[in-house]
């Protein structure tokens, strides 16, 4: 099975700082770069570089940084055919990195905003196993590739970031995959809709919060802390973390997702596929950067 990735790909300008500068505050940074980046890009580099025939949909920039990221692209092992140049320039995000690894990004979508789902190819769509969306291109664009892949016989994955202001349609979505903040925040808007008080304290274990949002699976990452499995009906499943010394963050949550649903694709157990998109996200921890970050020598346990 092949793995349908659709989405933003970016040109990511990454900062490290001391610490994050205060309103007004003018700080030094103490070293900058810039690589491709994008929520969308960095999961199918990631499902590429643990063994997933991984192919990205997208809209680079009409402009040399459009070049630079299909390059990079294809370099990490990505099928690049779908990714095409839309009329503005290639989207970007301004990334600082504070000493301890937290960081904060700003998002400029750019050419991003022009992706539509007629720009998934049937085809393309038919023969994936899965395919994995995430929040930053148009809403409207999202849930119609959704509806797409569900008649297609697809299965979807839903990486639910950026979140909106308002609720989210699931209804064609068997996945999802978020940290707790989004968890809490989808649960809160379900609850809401169906006359429930929303809690924004609730205790995700043995709530079957899956079935709450009318999911098959709901996968919540806890950084540092690993993951937890939610699958409707079923007991809960916690996959522990893995202690490193993390200097950048940036991208660890789109390593997780992109390498979980990328082995999902190669036949692994959702368990399987958890531990080994765990390891691959404390790796990229080690190193600055979004997919740059990630690891080329990476080996797949089949005991995960």
């Amino acid at each position: 099975m092949t793995l349908l990735t659709m989405g933003s790909v970016n040109r990511d300008i990454t900062a490290q700082l001391i610490d994050f500068p205060q309103p007004g505050q003018t700080v030094l940074a103490a070293a900058a770069e810039t690589a491709t980046g994008g929520k969308s890009a960095n999961q199918a580099v990631a499902a590429a570089l643990v063994g997933a025939d991984s192919h990205l949909v997208a809209r680079c920039g009409a402009d040399a940084a459009g070049t630079e990221a299909v390059a990079s692209l294809l370099e990490a092992g990505v099928r690049a055919e779908a990714v095409t140049p839309g009329r503005g320039a290639q989207g970007m995000a301004f990334i600082t990195v504070r000493a301890d690894g937290e960081n904060t990004i700003v998002v400029i979508p750019g050419a991003n905003a022009e992706l539509a789902a007629e720009d998934c190819p049937p085809g393309l769509l038919a023969q994936a196993g899965w395919a994995l969306l995430s929040l930053e291109v148009p809403l409207k664009t999202v849930l119609e590739t959704a509806a797409r892949a569900r008649a297609a016989g697809t299965k979807v994955a839903l990486n639910a970031s950026p979140l909106p202001a308002g609720p989210v349609d699931l209804r064609d979505v068997d996945m999802v995959i978020v940290n707790e903040g989004e968890a809490r925040h989808l649960l809160e808007s379900a609850q809401g809709q169906t006359g429930k008080p929303a809690d924004s304290e609730a205790d995700f274990a043995g709530s079957d919060p899956a079935a709450q949002l009318g999911l098959e699976t709901l996968i919540v990452t806890r950084g540092a802390a690993g993951a937890a499995l939610h699958r409707r009906g079923e007991p809960d499943v916690e996959v522990s973390g893995i202690p490193v010394r993390a200097v950048d963050t940036s991208g660890c949550g789109d390593a997780f997702a992109g390498a979980l649903v990328g082995r999902l694709t190669c036949g692994d157990s959702l368990e399987a596929a958890a531990g080994t998109a765990t390891r691959f996200a404390a790796d990229a921890a080690t190193r600055f950067g979004t997919q740059c970050s990630y690891p080329r020598d990476f080996r797949v346990s089949t005991g995960s």
